[in-house]
C-alpha cells in the first residue's frame, strides 16, 4: 500500500481540503514532507482573512506573519477590531464611588481582593498599550501598520468589525487575564466627545500606511468614522488619493460626533463643514464599482419639531447632498444606502450618472424629503429606476420614510385590512425612527420591507410600485390602531 508521503504534493494537499480545522492541524504535525504539501491548506484556511485587536500583542503576531517568507502570500483580508473595553467599566476596578485616601494614592487598590487587583492591573496595562498605540490621531499605529502593509503581497481588503460574532486574535485571553470580554461596548456617553473616537483614529492610520506603501487594496470597509471632525491637515487629499485609488468596494459608516472644543483655535467643524470629509474620501476612489453608506444623525440633543425644515437642516441630509454635488460615480454597479435623509433631486443626482450600469440597489431606512417638483417623493425614484435601469437585476426597499411617516408597498384597496391589523409591538424597535421622539406606528415587517431578484422581476415590481404604494404618517401616540388612530393614508392616487 501507498503510504500518504510517497503521494505527489498535489494529492496530498487535496486530501487535507477535506479535513477541518482541527484536523488539518494535527495532519501537519506528522512529518515535514505532510508538512510542505498540505501549507498552501494551510495558509488559505487560516491566514487568508483574520481579524486584530489594538493591542501590541495581537498587532505583533501580524507583524510575524508579514515577515513570513511562506505565510505573508496567503494574507488577503486583514481586519481590526478598535474597540477595547470601550466605555465599560470592569468589574474587577475599584468602586467608582469610593474616595482615594489623598496620603495614599493606592487606597483604593489596596481595597480590592489578590485576584481583582491582577486583573485590573492587567486592565490597565492593555489600556494604556492600546491608547498609546492610537493617541495622536494613531501616529504609533500608522508605524506599526506601515512595514506590515509593505510586506504583504496579496493583501486587497482591510476592514473594521465591531461585535461579538467576530473573533479577533488575542481577544479570549484578555477575556481570560481581565474576566470581561474586549469586544464589549459599554454605554455610549451622552455629552460632547473630548477626541476623536478610536475607529476615526484607526481610519487614519490605515488610510496613512496604505497610502505610503501604495497598497492596491479592492475592498475597503469601516465603521463609526467622523470624517468631518478629522483636521484637514491630518488627512490631505493626496494622502487618500495614494490609499484609496485602487479600490472597487467602498462600505463606510460615517457620524458627527458631538466634539468639545478645549481651546479656541481647535478644529471644530462647522455646519459648511458638513460633508466634507465623505466628498475628499469619494474623490479618492476614481474605481469605484460598489458603495455601501450609512449616515447616522447627530447625537447632540435638541427639541426642535422634526418637520422638514428639521430633516433639511440636519446632519445626514446635508452630508450626502454636499457629497452628490461634488463628485460623480459613473461606474457603481451595486449601490447600498441606509440610515440617509435626502430629497428626491439628491438621490436621483446619486444614481444618474450610474444608472444604465447599476445592478443592486438597496435602500434601508432612507428618508426622502417632498417638495414642490416631487410632492410624492417614492414616486419619481420608482419611475426613475423603471425607466433608467435596465441592468437592475436586484432590489430591496427596507422601511422607506418620507418626512411625516412610513410607505408601505400596497395600493387603497388593501388599507382597510392594514387598519384592522392588531399592533404589533414586535416591530416598534425596527419601525420608530431614532429621532422621532417616541411616536410609533404599528405596521407588519412584511408591509416595510420588500425583495426582488431578476431583471424581469424587478422591472414589474416598480411598475406597480409606481402607482400602488401609499404614504403614513406617525400615530400621535401609542394606542390601538382605529379608524381614529390615522393622521393619513395617502395613496400615490390622492396626491
Amino acid at each position: 500500500m501507498t503510504e500518504l508521503t510517497e503521494l505527489p504534493s498535489e494529492l496530498i494537499s487535496a486530501i487535507v481540503s477535506f479535513l477541518d480545522d482541527s484536523g488539518v492541524r494535527t495532519t501537519r504535525l506528522t512529518c515535514r514532507v505532510i508538512e510542505r504539501a498540505s501549507l498552501a491548506q494551510f495558509g488559505h484556511r487560516f491566514f487568508r482573512k483574520k481579524g486584530y485587536l489594538i493591542t501590541s500583542p495581537s498587532l505583533d503576531v501580524l507583524a510575524c506573519i508579514a515577515a513570513h517568507k511562506d505565510l505573508k502570500k496567503y494574507v488577503q483580508h486583514v481586519w481590526f477590531n478598535p474597540d477595547c473595553f470601550t466605555s465599560v467599566h470592569p468589574a474587577c476596578a475599584p468602586d467608582p464611588q469610593e474616595a482615594p485616601d489623598p496620603e495614599n494614592p493606592e487606597s483604593l487598590l489596596q481595597l480590592l481582593s489578590l485576584s481583582d487587583r491582577k486583573r485590573y492591573e492587567a486592565y490597565q496595562t492593555v489600556m494604556q498599550d492600546h491608547s498609546a498605540l492610537l493617541q495622536t490621531w494613531g501616529r504609533q499605529l500608522q508605524e506599526v501598520l506601515t512595514p506590515i502593509f509593505a510586506a504583504l503581497p496579496n493583501l486587497k481588503t482591510v476592514g473594521m468589525r465591531r461585535s461579538e460574532d467576530h473573533a479577533p486574535w488575542g481577544w479570549r485571553r484578555l477575556k481570560d487575564i481581565v474576566g470581561e470580554d474586549p469586544r464589549d461596548l459599554g454605554p455610549i456617553p451622552s455629552g460632547p466627545m473630548r477626541s476623536l473616537s478610536d475607529p476615526t483614529k484607526l481610519f487614519l492610520a490605515v488610510i496613512v500606511a496604505a497610502a505610503a506603501v501604495r497598497s492596491q487594496l479592492r475592498r475597503f470597509y469601516i465603521d463609526a468614522i467622523e470624517l468631518d471632525n478629522i483636521q484637514p491637515a491630518s488627512l490631505a487629499q493626496e494622502t487618500l488619493d495614494k490609499a484609496c485609488r485602487s479600490i472597487w468596494y467602498l462600505e463606510i459608516n460615517i457620524t458627527k460626533a458631538w466634539l468639545y472644543k478645549h481651546q479656541k483655535n481647535e478644529f471644530v467643524p462647522q455646519r459648511g463643514d458638513y460633508g466634507s470629509g465623505l466628498v475628499k474620501l469619494l474623490k479618492a476612489t476614481t474605481q469605484l464599482k460598489e458603495i455601501a453608506l450609512q449616515i447616522f444623525p447627530d447625537r447632540q440633543p435638541t427639541n426642535e419639531q422634526r418637520d422638514a425644515e428639521f430633516w433639511r437642516n440636519s446632519y445626514p441630509y446635508i452630508c450626502l447632498q454636499r457629497a452628490v454635488e461634488g463628485i460623480h460615480l459613473p461606474h457603481l454597479t451595486r449601490v447600498k444606502l441606509e440610515k440617509v435623509v435626502t430629497s428626491p433631486a439628491t438621490l436621483l443626482a446619486l444614481l444618474s450618472p450610474c444608472a444604465r450600469c447599476l445592478t443592486s440597489l438597496k435602500l434601508r431606512d432612507v428618508r426622502l424629503l417632498s417638495d414642490k417638483e416631487h410632492p410624492q417623493p417614492w414616486r419619481s425614484v420608482f419611475a426613475f429606476l423603471l425607466a433608467s435601469g435596465p441592468e437592475l437585476d436586484y432590489l430591496l426597499f427596507s422601511r422607506l420614510l418620507w418626512e411625516h411617516g412610513v410607505v408601505t408597498f400596497l395600493g387603497p384597496s388593501h388599507i382597510q385590512s392594514v387598519r384592522s391589523r392588531t399592533p404589533d409591538t414586535r416591530s416598534l424597535s425596527e419601525i420608530v425612527s431614532a429621532s422621532s421622539s417616541g411616536e410609533a406606528f404599528f405596521l407588519d415587517d412584511e408591509l416595510l420591507e420588500l425583495s426582488k431578484s431578476g431583471q424581469e422581476a424587478v422591472a414589474r415590481t416598480l411598475e406597480e410600485l409606481v402607482e400602488r404604494h401609499c404614504y403614513h404618517t406617525w400615530l400621535s401616540e401609542i394606542g390601538s390602531i382605529d379608524e381614529g388612530g390615522w393622521h393619513t393614508d395617502t395613496t400615490d392616487e390622492d396626491w
